[in-house]
Parts: structure tokens; sequence; C-alpha cells
């Protein structure tokens, strides 16, 4: 037999365990903001990989404009020595003006090529530019996560603490080897070792119970267990005489 007040010290002490672990598991599953900083992440090497595309594109278009000078500036020579009238042999005339279109194709395509280039430019330069909003958006978003995250973690922790320390203060209040026996059956038995009986049914495993296991509760029997799963059961109503 066992004094009530330590299978009632003992209940409290498995109230607060079940307890504790459902403000651990919240405090677990909090969003600390891991996912949306991993797409951050994400987003700033795609911007970096979009702002080196833009940048080779820059350079490409700069190049080419300048090619496109050179062709125009030699044109103008040789259109200027074609129209000139300082060049009056036939096969001269004929090699300028073969010259002078061969530098127009060159220069047509490479007009074509500028503006694609241009196209190209506008609009790896919008795409940065939603991405830098997109981006701006994902930042503000983490930072209140994480103030959320902060203030969260701060009220389960000191929750945490408080029952802890009624948990500490009802264990102590149990004999050494009862607290012993429940930490071992709760261990087995996913963090639940006592029971409440409040029908004829174990609250822990949903199994009849005995009736001789009913009727020694009733009578204020303390310290039994349940037949199927072993979990220590409580009964805290008063004891009623042997019938």
């Amino acid at each position: 037999m066992l004094g009530g007040e330590d299978m009632l010290a003992l209940y409290e002490v498995q109230q607060a365990d079940l307890e504790l672990a459902r403000l651990s598991r919240e405090l677990e599953e909090l969003d600390a903001g891991e996912a949306l900083a991993a797409e951050i992440a994400a987003l700033e090497a795609e911007m970096k990989s979009l702002a080196e595309q833009e940048r080779r594109t820059e350079q490409e278009a700069e190049d080419r404009a300048l090619e496109l000078r050179g062709l125009e500036e030699k044109r103008e020579k040789f259109r200027a020595q074609l129209y000139g009238g300082t060049v009056h042999n036939p096969r001269q005339l004929s090699d300028l003006e073969g010259e002078v279109a061969m530098l127009s194709r060159e220069i047509s395509k490479l007009e074509d090529r500028i503006l694609e280039l241009m196209e190209a430019l506008e609009e790896q330069r919008g795409t940065l530019a939603e991405r830098e909003r997109r981006l701006a958006e994902m930042r503000e978003r983490l930072t209140g996560v994480k103030e959320r995250h902060e203030a969260e973690s701060a009220r389960l922790r000191g929750e945490i603490a408080e029952l802890e320390g009624q948990r500490a203060a009802a264990a102590a209040r149990v004999e050494r080897q009862l607290l012993k026996r429940y930490e071992q059956i709760r261990a087995r038995q996913g963090n639940l070792g006592l029971v409440r009986v409040t029908s004829t049914t174990c609250p822990g495993c949903r199994i009849a119970l005995p009736s001789d296991t009913i009727k020694a509760l009733h009578r204020g029997a303390r310290g039994l267990t349940c037949d199927n799963c072993g979990r220590l059961l409580f009964w805290d109503g008063e004891p009623t005489a042997p019938r």
C-alpha cells in the first residue's frame, strides 16, 4: 500500500510531464524562418546570376556599338572616295562600291544585333527589378518571423521553467522508489507512466480493468498497475468499504 498523498503528488508530476512535452514540441515547431531564409539565399544566388548575365549583355552591347562606329566611319571614308571626285578609275570605283555595300551589310547586321541586345537588356533589368522587390518583401517577412519566433520562444521557455519548478516541487513529495518506478514506466510508455482511473477501463490502453483491480482501487490500494500496458493506476476518490 502506498499513501494517497504520494499518488496525488505523482499525478501532478505526470500532468506536468505531459504539459512539458507539449510545450517542448510547440517550442521545437516554432517557425524560426529557416525555410524563408533558404528561399532568400536561393533568390540572392539567382539575382547574382542575372546581374552577371546583364553585365555580359551590356558589355556586348557596348562592344558592338563601338564596332558599329568603326564600320560607319570606314564606310563614310569609302563613300567620300567614291563620290568625292578624286577617283576616276572604273575598277577602283567598282571596288569602292563593293566595299561600301559590304560595310552596309555588316552595319545592318550589327544594328540588328544591337537592337536585340538592347531589348534583352531591358528585359533583364526588368527581371532584376522584380526580383529586387521580391527580395525586399521576403527580407521584411523574415524580420517579422524572427521577431515572432523570439517572442514566442521567450514565452514558452518561461512557461517551461515555471512548470519545471512545479514538477520538482511535486516530485519532492513522492517517495523515491515510487518516483523511480514511475520514470521507468513512463520511459517505456511514451511519457505516460500514470493514468487516472475514472471508469472500468484503463485510460492508457483502453482495455477493461479486472474487477478485482477496480475494487482494490476503490478500497484505497495504491501502486497498482494495468495488467495490459503496465501503467500505474491512480484513483483519487474516497476509499469504499470492502464488500
